[in-house]
C-alpha cells in the first residue's frame, strides 16, 4: 500500500513538473546594436565660436572670354572669417541616432587698388556670408553594421538682399559601415558637395580609430583626415588637412559679374590642439598652410564657363575657437 502511495505521489510530482516546464519559455538572446561613437574622439561642441586671420592673401586674375586677356593683381591683406556654430542631439536611442546642426560664415577681403577691375571691386567691397543647416541620422542594423546619411543645405551670398533659388546648395552623404568594438569604424560611401568651390560628386571613405589610449585617427576622406594624440586628459593635438570652401551667387553692383557664381576652395593641411577647460568648455587653436583649388567667377552653376579665373599663391591661416561642449545646467 505504501508502494503504491509512493509511485502516485512520484507521477504527481513529475506531471506537474512537466507542465511548470512546458509554461517556461526558452530564454532569447537579446540582440545588440552599435553606436557611433568611437573612444577617444573629442567631445561634441554644443556651441562654437572661430575667428580666423589670412595675414596674406596674394594672387592674378584674368578675364579668359576676353580677346586679349589681361592679368591683374589681387592681394588682400588680411582676410578676416568668423564661423559660428551650434550642434544639437535630436534622437539618442538604441536602434537610431540623430543630429542637428547649423552655422554661419562670415568672411571678408581687404583688397588692395580694388579699383583694378570688377572682380577685385566684388572682393573688396562685398562681405560673404553663409548660412548651413545639417542633419546627421545613424541607423545601426546589428552589432556590426550601420548606415550613415548626412543632408546638407546652404544659402550663400555676397549681399543678403540678391538672395534667390541660385543661392541654395544642397550636398551630403550615404555611407554603409562596419563597427568593431568601441575603437574603430569605418565605411564607403558617396559624397556631395561644394568644398573644393564647385559640386563634386565623388566617393567616401570613413574611417575612426583609436590605435591605444593616446593615438587615433578621424577621417571622412576626401572632405578632411586627423590624426590625434592626447598628451594629457584634457589636451589633445591635431595633425591633418581639409578641404574648406563654397559657392556664392553673386549679386552684384557691377552688371559685369550680376547674377554670376563665385567659387571658391582651398586644400588646408593643419596643425592644431585642443584644451579642455573644467568641464563645460574647450579651447581650439589651428595653424597652416592654404593652396587653391578654385578662385573663380563661372557664368554658370556648374562652373564650367569661366568668366574670371584666379591663381592664387599658397599662404598661410590661423585660427583660435571657443567651444561650449555642456550647457551649464542651474541646480535647483
Amino acid at each position: 500500500m505504501n508502494t503504491i502511495k509512493v509511485s502516485s505521489l512520484s507521477l504527481l510530482f513529475l506531471l506537474v513538473s512537466a507542465s511548470l516546464m512546458s509554461q517556461v519559455k526558452p530564454s532569447t538572446k537579446k540582440k545588440m546594436y552599435c553606436n557611433p561613437l568611437v573612444a577617444g574622439q573629442p567631445t561634441t561642441k554644443r556651441l562654437s565660436l572661430v575667428y580666423e586671420l589670412q595675414p596674406m592673401y596674394s594672387g592674378t586674375s584674368k578675364f579668359p572670354t576676353l580677346v586679349s586677356p589681361t592679368e591683374y593683381p589681387v592681394e588682400a591683406s588680411p582676410v578676416h572669417s568668423i564661423r559660428l556654430q551650434y550642434n544639437q542631439t535630436l534622437v539618442a536611442k538604441q536602434k537610431l541616432y540623430v543630429s542637428f546642426m547649423a552655422g554661419y560664415w562670415l568672411s571678408s577681403f581687404n583688397v588692395k587698388a580694388n579699383n583694378n577691375n570688377a572682380f577685385a571691386a566684388m572682393l573688396g567691397n562685398d562681405p560673404f556670408h553663409s548660412l548651413m543647416v545639417s542633419s546627421n541620422l545613424f541607423k545601426p542594423l546589428n552589432e556590426k553594421n550601420f548606415l550613415l546619411f548626412n543632408a546638407t543645405v546652404e544659402a550663400n551670398a555676397n549681399r543678403l538682399e540678391g538672395f534667390s533659388e541660385n543661392n541654395l546648395l544642397a550636398g551630403g552623404a550615404a555611407i554603409f559601415g562596419w563597427k568593431k568594438g568601441f575603437k574603430r569604424m569605418w565605411g564607403i560611401g558617396v559624397f556631395r558637395g561644394y568644398r573644393m568651390g564647385k559640386v563634386i560628386h565623388v566617393p567616401a571613405l570613413l574611417f575612426n580609430s583609436s590605435f591605444n589610449t593616446k593615438w587615433g585617427v578621424d577621417a571622412l576622406l576626401p572632405a578632411r583626415a586627423n590624426f590625434r594624440y592626447k598628451s594629457s586628459p584634457s589636451l589633445l593635438w591635431y595633425l591633418g588637412y581639409e578641404l574648406d570652401g563654397s559657392q556664392f551667387a553673386l549679386s552684384s553692383r557691377s552688371a559685369n559679374l550680376n547674377l554670376m557664381f563665385f567659387q571658391r576652395g582651398e586644400i588646408r593641411p593643419k596643425i592644431g590642439f585642443e584644451k579642455q577647460i573644467k568641464k563645460n568648455f574647450a579651447l581650439t587653436m589651428n595653424v597652416g598652410l592654404r593652396f587653391n583649388g578654385r578662385f573663380d567667377v563661372s557664368t554658370d552653376y556648374l562652373g564650367n564657363d569661366l568668366f574670371v579665373e584666379t591663381n592664387t599663391k599658397p599662404g598661410m591661416f590661423i585660427n583660435a575657437g571657443v567651444h561650449l561642449v555642456n550647457f551649464v545646467k542651474r541646480k535647483k
